[in-house]
């Protein structure tokens, strides 16, 4: 089973780089895992332009049997002992790629939401995109730690 995670944009910022990389690096010992990122129009056009276009991107990037988690502030929450026992759970029945999505500075369209298997908040509050990426690579870490019983977890 493999897991993408798929981005609007590319992080910019060094240390959110730094941090995503070592958390890909560990991961990558443990699961098949790729990052991908659509283009982010945000700086060149109105906000509905910008979400119907980042929206094609983001859909032209997986296939219809890819199950899509969705990082939105207004998905379900989950602790990261729950997050582990689904993500365990998803991907051994999941059929294609396991695919989490972190949409850009407007958020998504609604063909990606009403794409989406599953809607899943990182937390109430909301964060920039570069950081919602920098937490989620820590908690698919810490979830492929505690399905394997390490101690990362206290």
């Amino acid at each position: 089973m493999k897991i993408e995670i798929l981005t609007v944009g590319k992080p910019r910022t060094s240390y959110i780089k730094e941090g995503v990389s070592d958390y890909l690096k560990r991961l990558r010992s443990y699961v098949s895992l790729s990052v991908r990122h659509v283009p982010d129009y945000s700086r060149r056009k109105r906000p509905e332009k910008v979400l119907e276009e980042e929206g094609k991107e983001i859909l032209g990037a997986m296939g219809r049997l890819d199950f899509l988690v969705l990082l939105d502030v207004q998905g379900r929450l989950m602790d990261s002992l729950s997050f582990a026992k689904w993500m365990q759970k998803s991907l051994c029945e999941t059929q294609k790629k396991l695919i989490f999505c972190i949409g850009g500075a407007y958020g998504v369209s609604s063909d990606v939401k009403n794409r989406a298997n599953l809607l899943l908040s990182l937390s109430p509050m909301t964060f920039p995109h570069e950081m919602t990426l920098l937490i989620l690579a820590e908690q698919l870490y810490r979830a492929v730690m505690i399905n394997n019983g390490s101690a990362y977890h206290h």
